[in-house]
């Protein structure tokens, strides 16, 4: 809770496209999707398999593009570039 007569912190909310290379089917979709979706700020996430890349809306204040490449690695894919 904030302090009578503070400004609570500003919510930036970033969206950001990240290309990902080694996704061949809908498995390799709902796999990037449920751990991009399990990312501590993620708000919002569309993978799309023919255009290569996902779509990520997150909270900045919670996490970030270089957490979100990592949780794309572990996930086993590649991130290639970002938007």
């Amino acid at each position: 809770m904030n302090e009578p007569g503070s400004t609570p912190p500003v919510q930036r909310i970033e969206t950001r496209d990240i290309a990902i290379s080694g996704m061949t089917c809908d498995k390799c979709v709902s796999r990037v999707d449920k751990a991009l979706r399990s990312v501590e700020g993620v708000r919002d996430v569309k993978v799309d398999r023919a255009a290569a890349r996902a779509t990520v809306t997150f909270e900045s204040a919670r996490t970030n593009m270089p957490a979100l490449h990592d949780t794309i690695l572990k996930s086993g894919y590649q991130p290639t570039r970002e938007s």
